[in-house]
């Protein structure tokens, strides 16, 4: 890492202290000192649930995650306006993970179960939804996000157009490791 580079991220650790310090504690130094981030899912349902919820707006009443044997599972409470409540659990497996460069995709693959909490029309309305594909592929083509694409059966996440994209240094490079027992684990090299 560059000299200015780290003298931008003291800077930013600076002005989020509080935030910083609190996702902090949920890392073990024996684990950064190795090259490790080992990410438990409580990081997720809890320290930055708000910052999600937030994100989320009015399409999310609430969400779990989980980290399991080489899978991550997703629990969705949401609400789709017309379609009403839905509950879906989504099961993710990372097949691809290129993060290094200039290059930031992480490539899953994905098994869905969606099922409606509304009244018997929108439940029809959720089942014609699902005819055109995944309901996954629907509510991307919905939300019109430039840097998620849904197939089938799959995802790829890329962050190369994004703002943020722009802040990471090019020295870090990130490999996944695993997913279990609650832990999302990722290697990294500055």
């Amino acid at each position: 890492m560059t000299d200015a580079g780290l003298k931008n991220l003291l800077g930013f650790l600076l002005r989020n202290r509080e935030t910083a310090v609190s996702l902090l504690e949920n890392f073990r130094p024996e684990d950064v000192e190795k090259g490790i981030l080992a990410i438990p899912e409580d990081m997720i349902n809890r320290d930055i649930k708000m910052l999600i919820m937030d994100k989320a707006g009015p399409y999310l009443n609430d969400y779990a995650l989980y980290f399991l044997q080489d899978a991550i599972i997703v629990d969705l409470d949401g609400n789709a306006k017309q379609l009403g409540r839905l509950k879906a659990k989504y099961m993710l497996t990372i097949t691809q993970f290129d993060f290094h460069d200039s290059t930031h995709q992480v490539r899953l693959s994905y098994q869905e179960d969606v099922k409606s909490e509304g009244n018997f029309v929108q439940s029809m309305a959720l089942k014609a939804a699902g005819l055109k594909g995944s309901y996954l592929q629907t509510a991307a083509e919905m939300m019109k996000l430039d840097f998620i694409e849904v197939e089938k059966d799959s995802i790829v996440i890329s962050l190369d157009g994004l703002e943020i994209a722009k802040k990471i240094p090019s020295e870090l490079n990130i490999s996944y490791v695993s997913s279990e027992d609650g832990i999302l684990k990722l290697k990294f090299h500055i």
